[in-house]
């Protein structure tokens, strides 16, 4: 019986690789493929440090990967 399969998420941030990163705050990941619409990805983060509401708050123009 082979192991069962598993998913793998690489998040992009500004142009660098943060997975390692934000990997232990992450709760959960979903991803939409929309036919009418631009697809959806939504991540769900556990933020008990404030980092995102502090110096990871995304800036205007900032973009993702």
């Amino acid at each position: 019986m082979s192991p069962p399969r598993r998913a793998y998420v690489q998040i992009e941030y500004d142009g660098r690789d943060i997975t390692e990163e934000i990997s232990k705050m992450a709760l959960s990941f979903s991803y939409t493929d929309n036919t009418d619409e631009a697809d959806e990805i939504r991540i769900t983060f556990e933020d008990v440090d404030g980092n995102w509401a502090g110096p990871w708050f995304p800036k205007v123009g900032t973009k993702g990967g």
